[in-house]
């Protein structure tokens, strides 16, 4: 039978030395000197001497080169190799995987956007071509591990080349900010002519055109059919325009009218014929024309006290069918600001001109704000017909009687009220 080869011969390893051969017994012990020369003659110079027995039994004793283990330590051996490589192999991805993670020195900031409908893997490819991260692969299998997914569209800020997968992860979790804004202020009581005047210096990529065409295409819902006059409906606020929004004429015009919607709401507006009922006599007040009044308070009242005298004066009027009087709807059929009217801008023959048109004016005069709104939808009770402005703060004064009325106006330029 062929003998089996050494595991150490095939890999190289150098085996151990293997057990010298008992000597046979000498028949006789021969001289001193004539042994010595025996042995001189019949070993090798360089052959190893044989141990000598340490007692009495009388089996030979053999070294055993490196202390033991024979051909099973051989096998543990060379089991140990394979196991150190895979061991060696781990370590060496552990320490590439944990680079993938985090780079370390991230450098500049990169604008990244999620788009709507990314799916992890897309956004993880997106995140490698920017160098945010450095494997789309790692990414990916670290998200699934760590969680936070699925993503929210958007543009994102923060992100940094060979940024830590941990922060990425982090920024995209907490989602887009919110989008970059221009701040848009529109005050009470703007016409429709000066608010497209302030709209236009303030977005100068909005042509007069599209404003225009937006502001006669957009119907609110209480405007009265087949009207395109969108005055009153452009409710008075701060707005916040999208960066992406800026310029684009109808996306403003149906922001505000969308907020003059949810004022009108919560204040009760299209229940206004309801909630008036009486209120100007035997006259139905509709949400439209209770809109007008509330753009008539709008420009007469200075301090919010006010707001539903006044609102209650308009009423008694309509209710007695006579003029409201109201110089602010004059200033509007002109179209003009101007502290004092002369006798021709009063006989100014215009719908809108209250001083000698009876009832109310066909359409709002301005744009109302929502505290002008609800004094319109609950004036305050009272008999008054009359009022005149008695201090510089605002304030009026407010009566019924046409003398008593004009004794208060007198005082009042007396004093220097106006």
């Amino acid at each position: 039978m062929p003998e089996q080869p050494d595991p150490f011969e095939l890999f190289g390893l150098e085996p151990s030395t293997p057990p010298a051969a008992p000597q046979p017994p000498t028949p006789a012990e021969p001289s001193s000197s004539a042994a010595e020369a025996q042995s001189s003659l019949d070993t090798p110079a360089d052959a190893p001497a044989s141990p000598a027995p340490t007692g009495g039994d009388d089996g030979e004793y053999v070294a055993i080169k490196g202390g033991g283990g024979g051909r099973g330590g051989r096998w543990a051996l060379l089991l140990g190799v394979p196991l150190l490589v895979v061991a060696l192999v781990i370590a060496v991805a552990g320490f590439w995987v944990k680079g993938k993670i985090d780079p370390g020195s991230p450098g500049e900031e990169v604008a990244f956007t999620i788009t709507k409908g990314a799916t992890t893997s897309q956004i993880a490819t997106s995140l490698a071509e920017k160098k945010i991260v450095s494997s789309a692969t790692v990414f990916e299998w670290y998200v699934k591990w760590k969680g936070g997914d699925p993503f929210q569209a958007g543009d994102y800020e923060g992100l940094r080349v060979n940024s830590s997968m941990g922060d990425v992860v982090d920024i995209l979790k907490a989602g887009p900010p919110p989008p970059k804004t221009v701040s848009f202020l529109v005050r009470e009581g703007l016409w429709v002519s000066e608010f497209k005047k302030i709209a236009l210096e303030k977005f100068p990529t909005m042509t007069p055109a599209a404003l225009d065409a937006a502001l006669a295409n957009t119907h609110p819902s209480l405007q009265p059919a087949g009207s395109t006059n969108i005055e009153g409906f452009l409710f008075p606020a701060t707005y916040e325009i999208a960066q992406q929004d800026i310029g684009n004429a109808q996306k403003l015009i149906d922001q505000m009218v969308a907020a003059f919607d949810r004022v009108s709401q919560s204040e009760g507006l299209p229940d206004a014929t309801a909630k008036l009922k009486g209120v100007a006599g035997t006259k139905s007040i509709s949400p439209y024309e209770a809109l007008i009044v509330a753009s008539l308070v709008e420009s007469e009242a200075k301090v919010d006290e006010d707001r539903p005298k006044i609102a209650r004066v308009i009423y008694n009027r309509l209710a007695r069918g006579e003029t409201l009087g109201i110089d602010a709807s004059v200033l509007y059929a002109l179209q003009k600001r101007k502290t004092n009217l002369t006798d021709s801008d009063l006989k100014t023959d215009s719908p809108y001109n209250t001083r000698l048109k009876k009832g109310l004016p066909p359409a709002p005069i301005n744009s109302p704000g929502q505290k002008s709104i609800n004094a319109a939808l609950n004036p305050a009770p009272g008999d008054w017909l009359f009022y005149v402005l008695t201090d510089k703060d605002g304030h009026h004064y407010f009566t019924n009687s046409q003398s008593d009325f004009n004794r208060a106006v007198a005082d009042a330029k007396a004093r220097g009220v106006f």
